[in-house]
């Protein structure tokens, strides 16, 4: 494939580019609809030697559905017209062998906000960025736009830093945002964007009414002109970041900070459209339990044996809040405030599901470190586990085994996808714990 970009990318300035090297960080199919590749570039300029990093993404359609859009757009974006794109590359361009749509990255033609926002906040948006610093007249000194998270043709965050000068007084400081550029129409377990704006802004309100027990980052607006979200960026360390640092006796007051925390999100009155029932929980279950039946049919009987358990074990209940992408990165600890980050699939479900969700992570994060692995992983998850269930009603712990074995066996397809050496026996490895966790050993 570098052999293939080095004569498809093309070149604004005359100048040739050699493509040194091309990694595949990311990948996605979606069956029948379309296959999106991101492609890692190591480029060096010819004569100069001088290198860079660059990333190009490659989307195939159905049909003859790519070659469609392509001409579409070079009829409607001629090339290096398009405001915000690449300064060295056409933004886009066809390899008709493959059948490949080729994007520079900011472009992106199902994200349009996104090359705009990369080059700096548009003139009509960094008012309401500078508000955010207070009273006075301030005025940006600088911006510094960084890419947080990018799936082509699908989404992505970036995070904004501004200095600006307040200029009665000359005072300067400096503030971070973020912008979550959205695709419009979306369906599926995702919120859109202006959904998870309004979420946001009704949990912000009752955070700063005092009786949230949790807070999150303060939505500033939604835009729907750009198909953006702007917040403010929420202070503090992640759990990830304090888990990995090994230090028992933080972990484990973290950990119980967290629980209460989420406790009182399941138990908040906010409600939203978005429905995960237990119909669609079994549903991915089965997903799951195909997957793996398909790859490992030598574990076909201990895979319907799970699957049999939680299906029949589990009921309908009455739903609740949940963050529904619920690990240690979304979570950020300051002094005794928790903030909850990333609720693009917040939605009404059974609140053991971000339990669960949660869980599994601590376990593999904890597991990572250097402290003994049969003590310290233990102890955060059970310190959590003890600390959530003194807050909610004791009958949703009948539940937890239950989830958390169908939640392993659906992290168990991974090791599928990646392929990764001995993948079989991590199958074998997850398959046991799912068991464990119905037998009572976990809990």
């Amino acid at each position: 494939m570098r052999d293939v970009l080095q004569r498809h990318l093309q070149p604004l300035d005359g100048k040739t580019y050699e493509v040194r090297e091309c990694q595949i960080p990311y990948s996605h199919h979606r069956k029948a609809l379309r296959c999106v590749v991101h492609y890692d570039l190591r480029l060096a300029e010819a004569g100069t030697g001088r290198e860079w990093s660059q990333l190009v993404t490659g989307v195939m359609y159905t049909g003859d559905k790519t070659r469609r859009i392509w001409e579409e757009l070079w009829r409607s974006e001629p090339g290096q017209g398009t405001a915000g794109s690449s300064p060295i590359f056409e933004p886009f361009s066809y390899i008709p062998d493959l059948d490949m749509l080729v994007q520079v990255f900011p472009y992106d033609h199902r994200l349009p906000a996104l090359p705009l926002l990369m080059a700096g906040p548009p003139p009509d948006l960094e008012p309401l960025l500078l508000a955010r610093f207070g009273p006075g007249e301030w005025r940006a000194e600088a911006w510094d736009v960084e890419p947080v998270r990018y799936r082509a043709t699908q989404r992505a965050a970036l995070r904004l830093a501004a200095r600006a000068r307040e200029t009665a007084t000359g005072r300067v400081e400096e503030r971070r945002f973020y912008a979550k550029v959205y695709l419009g129409g979306e369906k599926g377990a995702n919120l859109g964007g202006e959904q998870t704006y309004q979420v946001l802004r009704e949990l912000w309100d009752k955070a700063s009414a005092g009786g949230a027990g949790f807070t999150v980052g303060r939505p500033i607006a939604y835009l729907s002109g750009l198909q953006t979200l702007l917040q403010e960026e929420a202070p503090g360390t992640s759990l990830r970041a304090i888990l990995l640092r090994e230090e028992e006796e933080e972990a484990i007051p973290a950990v119980r900070k967290v629980a209460r925390a989420l406790a009182a999100l399941h138990l908040n009155d906010v409600v939203v459209p978005q429905r995960r029932r237990l119909r669609d929980e079994v549903a991915r279950l089965e997903r799951a339990s195909k997957l793996l039946r398909s790859a490992c049919p030598h574990l076909e009987p201990r895979i319907e044996e799970i699957v049999g358990t939680v299906v029949a074990g589990l009921e309908e209940v009455p739903l609740a809040p949940t963050h529904g992408d619920l690990k240690p990165p979304h979570i950020l600890l300051d002094g005794d405030s928790v903030a909850l980050i990333d609720l693009d699939k917040f939605a009404m479900a059974d609140p053991v599901l971000d339990v669960v969700d949660l869980l599994v992570s601590l376990d593999r994060v904890s597991r990572r470190s250097s402290l003994p692995h049969d003590h310290y992983p233990q102890a955060v998850v059970q310190a959590f586990v003890e600390e959530y269930f003194a807050h909610v009603p004791e009958a949703w712990r009948v539940r937890l085994p239950l989830h958390y074995a169908g939640n392993v066996l659906k992290k168990a397809t991974l090791a599928l996808r990646h392929q990764s050496p001995g993948w079989s026996g991590k199958v074998e490895a997850f398959l046991d714990e799912a068991r464990g966790s119905l037998a009572g050993k976990v809990w």
